[in-house]
């Protein structure tokens, strides 16, 4: 008889061997395909439908947004639709370039932090936020050498204006002079309240703002977008540290905004038919708050590495609230229950599942899941719908990341806060006491 610790190997590996055979049957029932209605972009018709309760502060964000978009550049270039399919290669993820947000606290008041700070100054938008990838060791080109798209009017995707104002106030804060760092603080509060203005009535953010029509107007977790505008928010409202600057009513109504971004994340959290909470989509209809589809890959589904992200900020708030606490518990009961051990992802393979046995790989989630059935999906750029990686094409297989292990360091976290839950709530004096 095989000793013990053999047979749990074998055990093991034949169990991950019938996982990577059930991965591998999913795609035998062809590709899906998904259309344009998958998304719906915000717009007055659909203002017009909302109950007159609502729909005075969405029409009131509609006309901020219209002024806003009037006040910028007249488009120089022009933007594959965002319902049609797009054939082009990606551009690549870009993100801003120069902007330290981990120096040691004596850099941000070096010569070298100044002059980025000044150019972060000159590249800030008509609107008040920041396009995203800009290198900030190079000048701002004259006016009439920009190209001018939609995302030049500012953005919340690839860390673009959260980060840019995250180094402003660092540089702020370093900086003793007052005269030198003005220019820093009027261009922060004019961005801070470019942030304010993006959110959406109900507490959402739109990936672009002024709001540029499809996708780009949903509800966007995708690329932690919606996260870190919250989690900007919430440092402001604190008043402390980098942030103490702030003047008092504008950090009282980040504390609002905070409130009422928490809020959204509660409401749309994806629920089971039988009403038990999962976790979040990349992306959500601004005005249901229901998952929807966004680039041609990407179709209506769950989100393992956007929602631990959200898992993680709802976690960093003080004092959570019981609706906030039980948010978090379901999140990670469904992350610990799409997880996969015992497999890694070949993101070079072209036939099966793409997944290969090594026992004792650590855990693994694919990035989509199919709401209902919990199955990886994958999405190729001329909208279909697979379930298995391999069936994609190589450009979409090779270049975005369809497997990894976001959830494990939030999942890490979750114990701790537990115990620290439990901890602030015995030393709370019993009612009546």
């Amino acid at each position: 008889m095989a000793p013990r610790p053999l047979l749990l190997a074998l055990r093991l590996c034949a169990g991950v061997l019938v996982l990577a055979l059930r991965l591998a049957a999913f795609g035998r029932e062809g590709p899906l395909r998904w259309s344009a209605e998958a998304f719906q972009p915000l717009t007055e018709k659909r203002l017009a439908a909302l109950p007159v309760a609502e729909r005075v502060a969405w029409q009131a964000y509609w006309e901020e947004s219209e002024a806003r978009a009037r006040a910028l550049p007249v488009r120089s270039s022009k933007e594959i639709a965002p319902s049609g399919p797009v054939a082009a290669l990606p551009k690549g993820a870009a993100r801003p370039k120069g902007l330290r947000l981990d120096a040691p606290a004596a850099w941000y008041a070096s010569t070298e932090a100044a002059a980025l700070a000044d150019r972060v100054v000159e590249w800030q938008s008509e609107a008040g936020g920041w396009t995203k990838g800009i290198d900030y060791y190079r000048a701002r080109p004259a006016a009439d050498q920009v190209e001018v798209d939609v995302w030049s009017r500012g953005t919340f995707d690839n860390d673009a204006t959260t980060t840019e104002l995250r180094f402003l106030a660092r540089a702020i804060a370093a900086t003793a002079d007052p005269v030198r760092s003005r220019p820093w603080r009027e261009a922060f509060l004019r961005g801070l309240d470019y942030v304010c203005a993006a959110q959406y009535p109900n507490g959402g953010f739109p990936q672009i703002y002024p709001l540029a029509g499809g996708y780009h107007d949903a509800v966007t977790f995708n690329d932690s977008a919606m996260t870190y505008a919250l989690e900007l928010l919430r440092d402001v409202a604190t008043g402390k540290g980098d942030f103490a600057f702030v003047p008092a009513t504008q950090r009282e109504d980040a504390g609002r905004r905070l409130a009422r971004g928490v809020e959204c994340i509660l409401a749309a959290q994806i629920r089971r038919p039988d009403g038990r909470r999962t976790a979040w989509g990349q992306q959500h209809d601004p005005l249901t708050l229901q998952p929807c589809a966004a680039r041609n890959f990407e179709p209506i589904s769950t989100c393992s590495s956007e929602s631990a992200g959200v898992v993680a900020l709802l976690m960093s708030l003080p004092d959570p609230s019981p609706a906030v606490t039980a948010a978090v518990e379901a999140a990670v009961v469904w992350l610990d229950h799409v997880a996969v051990t015992g497999v890694r992802w070949n993101r070079r393979a072209d036939t099966g599942s793409g997944l290969q046995v090594v026992p004792g790989a650590p855990r693994l989630w694919a990035r989509l899941y199919e709401i209902g059935s919990d199955r990886p999906v994958f999405g190729d750029r001329d909208r279909t719908i697979h379930f298995v990686v391999t069936e994609i094409s190589p450009e979409r297989r090779l270049g975005y990341a369809w497997y990894g292990n976001w959830p494990e360091a939030a999942i890490a976290r979750h114990r701790n806060w537990q115990l620290q839950l439990a901890k602030t709530a015995g030393a709370k004096p019993m009612p009546g006491k």
